[in-house]
């Protein structure tokens, strides 16, 4: 290298070549799939497919005409792409999830008018079985309203991409194929209008439950005349209170419009495509895994408390929680906003925990595809499909693109097929190829 201790030019670029080497090797690592022709056909493919089912199926609520219609897409695209596929026919209802606004709203109407009336008991029992329906349905996404609601025929539709050899791991690509009901007021007010129903039915909720138990213990269980009696200043400030918030209930009532499904092309026909696009890629390309197994998940009935989701991981938990085939869930879902790409490892508001080595999978896929704009996190209020996976024990984790604040899209007549944004969908595509390549490598180290 050197002629009497000096060091000659040529030298020192080898003296330096780890370091050109280990950028040389990055820039690599980031271009290796998608090139530049191939990332515009197969994020078209998206968008192509998006507008052709929005258009020929419309919005997708469970067990709706649309759904079934849209159904039939889903079973082609997901022949095309896969070795085999499966159609797994489940029931449920397709309001029971979002009916506890609805069901509490006027629930809450009657116990003030009976707390007003003198009836505290009766009042608090109300109030105390609205918590328990917002508590289950919602914060844990229990049936807890589905009894009284009737259910309908639905399915997930499910394609299995084989490896070469023995199945050795396993990740499953999931995206949810309905639509929700639109919601009313972010879409004539946005996060203001939304966060002033919730706050008013949390104050409503507490005022109920303090005000019955206060009267109860002033007046006894039973005083039709107590309210706005004039020793009773305490419980006749509830019932001014309680009164004063009754419009807000009725407000409540119109929180979720059962009567207009939204189109949801990007909530969700973006996960299930850019899922289907990955297959597409690895077909087109003649690529097989030596020993990792790719499922395809287009799970229906999320928006109706992740039914779907549910029924698929309790129908395969004995074949996904095998220990000898090393198994990963991966949501996709809502991909559109290019500055809030997210994964979620805290789910199901904030209450079930997703699995950091693969939230840790993604987000390092997402370095390797050139984008450190990538953030781990949890979900503001909600829940994504991976939480039914981590609660059968399947590690998971979800990455989801979408705006917090909500979108003006999210859940109303918005969301269609003429606001896709490729430059997002790009993104998607490259991190989830990568994800599943680098879990094929790697698996979860």
């Amino acid at each position: 290298i050197s002629r009497n201790g000096i060091v000659n030019p040529e030298a020192e670029i080898l003296l330096k070549w780890p370091q050109v080497e280990k950028r040389i090797g990055e820039f690599i690592q980031a271009q290796r799939y998608f090139n530049a022709k191939e990332i515009e056909e197969y994020s078209s493919y998206v968008c192509d497919k998006i507008k052709e089912v929005t258009s020929e199926c419309g919005p997708r609520a469970v067990g709706s005409e649309g759904d079934k219609k849209a159904r039939k897409y889903f079973v082609r695209d997901t022949k095309e792409v896969c070795d085999e596929y499966a159609v797994e026919e489940f029931r449920c209802s397709d309001k029971a999830f979002m009916s506890w606004v609805s069901v509490g709203a006027v629930t809450m109407i009657v116990a003030i008018a009976l707390f007003v009336f003198g009836l505290p008991v009766v009042s608090l029992i109300l109030s105390l079985a609205v918590l328990f329906f917002i508590v289950t349905e919602f914060f844990f996404y229990k049936q807890t309203l589905d009894v009284f609601f009737k259910k309908k025929d639905t399915a997930n539709v499910i394609g299995k991409i084989k490896p070469s050899g023995e199945t050795k791991k396993r990740i499953i690509l999931c995206g949810h194929t309905d639509s929700a009901f639109e919601w009313t007021y972010t879409y004539y007010g946005g996060r203001p209008a939304v966060a002033t129903v919730i706050v008013s039915a949390v104050i409503t909720l507490v005022a109920a439950i303090a005000g019955s138990i206060t009267a109860m213990a002033i007046n006894g269980v039973a005083n039709l005349d107590f309210v706005f009696g004039a020793d009773n200043t305490a419980v006749s400030v509830f019932g001014i209170i309680l009164l004063c918030l009754i419009p807000f209930m009725i407000a409540a009532l119109f929180f979720c419009n059962f009567r207009k499904p939204v189109t949801g092309a990007n909530d969700n026909l973006t996960g299930c495509y850019i899922s289907l696009a990955i297959a597409k890629y690895l077909k087109d390309n003649n690529i097989r895994l030596e020993n990792t197994e790719i499922q395809i998940a287009l799970v229906n009935g999320e928006e109706s408390g992740l039914r779907g989701s549910k029924d698929f991981a309790k129908r395969h938990k004995d074949e996904f929680t095998d220990k000898n085939v090393e198994t990963i869930f991966v949501a996709i879902d809502t991909i559109h906003d290019f500055d809030f790409m997210k994964i979620i490892l805290n789910d199901m508001n904030g209450t079930v925990k997703n699995d950091k080595r693969v939230a840790d999978l993604i987000k390092s896929s997402g370095h390797n595809a050139g984008y450190d704009n990538v953030d781990v996190g949890t979900i503001d209020l909600g829940s994504t499909d991976a939480a039914a996976f981590s609660q059968i024990g399947v590690p998971a984790a979800s990455f989801i693109s979408m705006d917090p604040t909500p979108a003006k899209y999210y859940h109303t007549r918005l969301d269609t097929a003429e606001i896709l944004d490729e430059k997002t969908i790009k993104a998607a595509l490259k991190i989830t190829l990568e994800t599943v390549m680098q879990f094929n490598k790697n698996g979860l180290e």
